[in-house]
């Protein structure tokens, strides 16, 4: 926590140390948004000073964040930033990292090295919150932990404040969680529902322009956008035809992901599984900045600390470890999304990226393909093994 306020004010630009005014750009959206709201107007024309961001999320995000509306914007620098750096170590803690100066020091170079999560904490960003609240609906931190929650209901609100951990409902159903499923959906239509109640006019807004494809925020084509369709847009063009290919592929990778991690979670790789899932849904929203990343986190402990056991499992030998392979590729997208090189080594904006050379297409683009190449060669493996099954099946009848 004193290492993350303390690097606050250099994480993003025009922030200053002395006196302490970090950059906090999306956190000034929230606390703009939300008293616009209270004031009784439309919190999707509110724009933030200097920056002129929008807010872009559902309705019932913003009544979710009402409390930002009251007290210093100081005051909540430092709870949000502490609120984000306790998601973190939850997170870390579920995916088996023990507690103490371990725990304790993973947590100083996760805020030092891992760029999305440094950056989450310099916009004042919701993502590892939003991780946070999907781990703990499907990560027990001990072994039959009591539930105050039907397990369930926290993907569903992760799902109806920012959509895309929605795919975590239908991961749930394939690994046989059905009644998680059934409750993680009926939660985000709760959610979204009281949302639309409060706001009505605004939850028209919101759907109408989504269902159009008005993003409210930067081109795909941005190098920072690290999903698959910018990849689509950086490398042919913003036509309607490419945007629809794009889509589609992008739905294909995510119903991919589930598959590949049903398989994973139920042979005791339960991070490993996670990790695939969350990272899946930022290759397929439409924009993934890298700080939506936050998901490299679980996938990084599933590659340094392979195996954490399914809680439950009678013996560590049920459990399949992870191929070599699978270490290597999985860690060097990992390192690769850490070191977030497209935004550290590459001019960005205004259209550059159109005018990319070939090592510069590689580098803005090289992301997304591992993460495809490792669904892929992940799905291949399997149809492998299933082949290989077969003849043994048949003789065993």
């Amino acid at each position: 926590m004193v290492v993350a306020l303390l690097i606050l004010p250099y994480v993003i630009a025009h922030g200053k140390f002395s006196p302490w005014q970090p950059s906090t750009i999306d956190l000034q959206v929230y606390v703009a948004a939300v008293k616009d709201m209270l004031a009784g107007k439309d919190i999707y024309v509110t724009t933030t000073p200097f920056w002129n961001l929008y807010f872009i999320y559902p309705p019932i995000a913003a009544v979710l964040m009402v409390p930002l509306a009251f007290g210093p914007y100081i005051l909540w620098q430092v709870i949000w930033t502490g609120g984000l750096i306790w998601a973190q170590q939850s997170v870390l803690r579920r995916c088996g990292v023990p507690r103490g100066w371990q725990l304790g020091l993973l947590g100083v170079a996760v805020v030092l090295a891992v760029e999305p999560i440094r950056t989450t904490l310099g916009y004042g960003q919701v993502n590892t919150m939003l991780m946070a609240l999907v781990i703990a609906d499907l990560l027990p931190e001990t072994p039959g932990e009591r539930r105050r929650i039907p397990q369930g209901a926290l993907i569903g609100l992760a799902a109806a404040i920012k959509l895309t951990p929605a795919l975590f409902v239908i991961f749930a159903f394939l690994i046989g969680k059905k009644r998680v499923a059934l409750t993680g959906i009926i939660a985000f239509g709760v959610f979204t529902a009281i949302g639309a109640i409060l706001l009505f006019s605004e939850t028209l807004k919101f759907w109408g322009g989504l269902s159009g494809g008005d993003t409210r925020t930067a081109s795909p084509l941005y190098s920072g956008n690290q999903s698959l369709l910018g990849v689509f847009y950086r490398l042919g063009d913003s036509s309607r035809t490419t945007t629809l290919v794009g889509l589609g592929c992008a739905a294909v990778v995510a119903l991919l992901s589930a598959l590949v991690a049903a398989h994973w979670w139920q042979a005791g790789q339960q991070v490993f599984a996670l990790g695939l899932v969350g990272l899946a849904t930022c290759l397929a929203s439409p924009l993934s900045w890298t700080h939506h990343y936050v998901w490299v986190l679980p996938m990084a402990v599933a590659v340094v600390r392979p195996g954490r056991a399914r809680p439950g499992l009678a013996s560590g030998a049920l459990r399949q470890e992870l191929p070599r392979w699978v270490r290597v590729l999985a860690g060097f997208w990992v390192l690769w999304i850490c070191a977030c090189l497209p935004l550290a080594v590459l001019p960005y904006g205004g259209g550059r990226e159109r005018h990319f050379t070939f090592l510069q297409d590689v580098v803005v683009n090289l992301g997304p393909a591992l993460g495809v190449l490792l669904l892929v060669c992940l799905a291949w493996r399997l149809v492998l093994e299933s082949r290989a099954r077969a003849p043994q099946a048949v003789a065993a009848a």
